[in-house]
This record gives structure tokens, sequence and C-alpha cells, in this order.
């Protein structure tokens, strides 16, 4: 579950984070909602329970990782929209943020009735085009503390 993945990377969302983008970037086309659910379950409970730590650690991932789920399969776009709308509804990212994903789908909204494996661009599939990489943890991983900028304007501030 997913509380228990943020239990076993507490001290390293960024090694969680690489996890879940080698595993997006290599899995059946079946498993890619059940692992954008899986990081929306963490980002919400991260949001609610454990601070920003796993909201920085995704931030940075996500335009690319969302890009990848609709190129591979475009019958998803718009249950990946939907997802990505829920958290500005529910304020774990800033509108803006939110909003930059949005217009970022937007070349997949087009594609929505050209079948299940629709490519964008020079249809490339290749995950290192969009920004998913191989991730090699550095020595000693489970300690190394991650320079995150709390002050980053793409969370939504709690009220």
């Amino acid at each position: 579950s997913a509380s228990f993945m943020m239990r076993l990377y507490d001290k390293s969302s960024l090694l969680a984070v690489s996890e879940w983008r080698n595993t997006l970037q290599s899995c059946q086309t079946s498993q890619l909602l059940p692992l954008l659910y899986v990081a929306n379950e963490v980002l919400q409970n991260s949001k609610r329970n454990r601070g920003n730590k796993f909201l920085e650690a995704f931030s940075p991932a996500l335009a690319d990782a969302l890009k990848f789920i609709c190129e591979r399969d475009s019958k998803l776009v718009e249950k990946v929209r939907r997802t990505t709308k829920i958290w500005g509804d529910r304020r774990v990212f800033s509108t803006r943020f939110v909003g930059s994903l949005l217009k970022g789908l937007d070349t997949f909204r087009d594609s929505i009735g050209g079948g299940s494996s629709s490519r964008g661009g020079n249809g490339s599939s290749s995950a290192t085009s969009i920004g998913i990489s191989k991730f090699v943890p550095p020595k000693g991983h489970a300690t190394t503390k991650s320079k995150e900028d709390p002050t980053n304007s793409i969370y939504a501030r709690q009220s």
C-alpha cells in the first residue's frame, strides 16, 4: 500500500520516486493507471500526514510521468487529467502547478480516439525522451538527505 511505501522510503523520498519512475517505465500498459493511483495516494497522504517531503520529490517527475502514461495509452488521458485536477481541488499542489501539468497534457486530448498506443511528437516511446531515466541509488541511500527547497511555490498552502 502507499502508506507502507511512505514508511519504507521515509528517509529517502527521492529514492521512492526513482523506484516509482523505473517501475512506470518498465511496466505493462495495464499497470500504468494503478501506478498513477499509488502516486496519487502517496501525494495526498503525504500532504495530510507527513509534510511536503514526497510532494517535493514527486513534483519534478510528474509532468514527464503523466505525459509518458498518456503516450503509452491514450485511453487513460481523461483519467490522468481527472487525477491531476484532484491535486488542485484538494490543495495537494498549487493551482498554478496543476494548471501547468494539465497544459502539458493538452496535446494528448486530441489523440483520445487514436488507439491505445498513440504516440505524440516523433512517435518515439523511449522513456529517456520524456525524462524518465534509470536511477542508480547513491551509496548509503537510506540515510541520504535530499536537498529539497521547502519554499518552493508549487505546493498549496494549507489553511
